[in-house]
C-alpha cells in the first residue's frame, strides 16, 4: 500500500508490508519503507510515541544532526544509521538545496532483538559507509519484495536481514584502539576542510602524531593522508553521482581549496576527469 505525504518542504512516498506477519519461522518484519525527498531548512524530529527501529541511509544532499544539547554535525551521501525509535532526541535538518533518504521501520520482535545483538554488540550502528553502492541496493530490494503483486513477509525479512548483513560487514571493527576511533570519527565529520591537518587529528585522539601515524598503519594499512584522500575521493564519488552540483562547489565541499586540485587526484584515482566519471555513471544508472 502506498502513501505519498507532501509540503512545499518535503516529499516522502511509503510502502506499508501489509501482509499477516507470523512468529514463526522467526524472521524481520518490515513494517515500511519510505522514500524521503526534503529541501533546505526542512526539519525533521522523529516522533518518539511509535515505536520499532528506524533504519535509514542519505542517498544525497546533506543533513545538520542537532543533539539536545545544541552541538551540530553534518551527514550527508552514504551516512548510514539505525535507532530505537523511543530513544533517539536529534533533529535532522536539511542544509543542502535538496536531500533524499530511504529508510525503513523495523517491528521491534525477539528475533530482532537477537540479530541487531549478533550484529552490532557495541550498540546501534551510525557511520559513513565505505560502500553505500551496496546498501543502496539493499534497501531497493526491499521496497522491489512489498511491491510484490503476491506480498511475501518471509521474503521481505530476508531482504531486510540482508540490509543489516552488509551493515555489519561495513561497519568499523570495534577492536581498534580508541586512538584511531577518535581520529577515524574526527576524520569523517571534518575531511570536508581544506586546512585538516595530522597534528589537529593526532591532539583530539590524545596520541602525537607519529604514534597515530603508526595505528593507521597497523590497523588500516595506510598513511593518515590516504585515509583522508579515501574519505573526501568517496564523497567527491556520491555528489558526482546523486547532485546536480558543479564540479567547483563539490571540491569546496569535500576539501579541496581549487576545483583543479579536485581534478587531479580524482583523475590518479579512477584514471579520469570528474566530469567524465560523472556522464559515465549517470548513462549506467
Amino acid at each position: 500500500m502506498q502513501h505519498i505525504w507532501e509540503t512545499c518542504q518535503f516529499k516522502e512516498i511509503y510502502h506499508a508490508n501489509t501482509t499477516v506477519f507470523r512468529e514463526e519461522p522467526p524472521s524481520l518484519r518490515v513494517q515500511t519503507f519510505c522514500h524521503s525527498v526534503s529541501r533546505k531548512n526542512w526539519k525533521h524530529l522523529i516522533d518518539p510515541s511509535r515505536n520499532g527501529i528506524i533504519a535509514f541511509m542519505i542517498l544525497s544532499g546533506n543533513q545538520t544532526v542537532v543533539s539536545p544539547d545544541g552541538s551540530r554535525r553534518e551527514i550527508g551521501p552514504g551516512y548510514f544509521m539505525a535507532a530505537d525509535l523511543k530513544t533517539v532526541q536529534e533533529a535532522y535538518i536539511t542544509s543542502s538545496p535538496r536531500a533524499e533518504r530511504y529508510f525503513i521501520l523495523l517491528e521491534k520482535n525477539s528475533f530482532l532483538s537477537k540479530v541487531l545483538e549478533e550484529f552490532f554488540p557495541g550498540g546501534l550502528p551510525a557511520f559513513q559507509l565505505p560502500e553505500p553502492e551496496i546498501l543502496q541496493k539493499c534497501f531497493q530490494d526491499i521496497r522491489r519484495e512489498i511491491l510484490r503483486r503476491h506480498v511475501s513477509d518471509a521474503r521481505i525479512g530476508a531482504a531486510a536481514y540482508r540490509l543489516l548483513y552488509e551493515v555489519s560487514g561495513q561497519y568499523p571493527a570495534e577492536d581498534q584502539p580508541p586512538p584511531l576511533r577518535l581520529a577515524r570519527n574526527y576524520i569523517a565529520d571534518h575531511f570536508h576542510q581544506a586546512h585538516l591537518c595530522r597534528e589537529e587529528i593526532a591532539r583530539v585522539s590524545c596520541v602525537s602524531v607519529s604514534t597515530l601515524a603508526g595505528l593507521f598503519r597497523k590497523h588500516l594499512g595506510k598513511t593518515i593522508w590516504e585515509y583522508i584522500s579515501e574519505q573526501r575521493m568517496e564523497k567527491v564519488r556520491q555528489l558526482l553521482i546523486y547532485s546536480n552540483k558543479p564540479i567547483g562547489e563539490i571540491a569546496g565541499e569535500c576539501g579541496f581549496s581549487y576545483a583543479y586540485y579536485l581534478t587531479r587526484e580524482f583523475r590518479s584515482n579512477y584514471g579520469m576527469t570528474p566530469s567524465a566519471y560523472r556522464k559515465q555513471n549517470r548513462k549506467s544508472n
